[in-house]
């Protein structure tokens, strides 16, 4: 199955955003853009996190290192809360 894609520039326009936005969250490996004849896509699984990053950066002003280090932290502490939830799981076949 082929994902699907969405220019950028298709992209910044319905959006009202810079491409350069994006290309710096791609330089910084925050996202990953597909390069299909030239021109640079967004796959459609990357557009939840794509409104965040449009979020924190346009609304709160965020720069794309706080950017990548709120993206990190998210990320650990998603992890986190796994591992709590198994934790608790476990817990509870020996508790009983």
């Amino acid at each position: 199955m082929e994902a699907q894609l969405i220019t950028i520039t298709e992209y910044c326009v319905n959006c009202n955003i810079e491409p350069s936005f994006i290309i710096s969250l791609e330089d910084q490996g925050i996202i990953t853009l597909e390069l299909v004849d030239n021109e640079k896509y967004i796959s459609v699984g990357q557009l939840k996190e794509m409104e965040r990053y449009i979020h924190l950066h346009y609304d709160l002003e965020i720069n794309i290192e706080g950017i990548d280090a709120i993206r990190h932290l998210l990320d650990k502490v998603d992890r986190m809360q796994k591992e709590i939830t198994e934790l608790k799981s476990r817990l509870s076949l020996h508790v009983r």
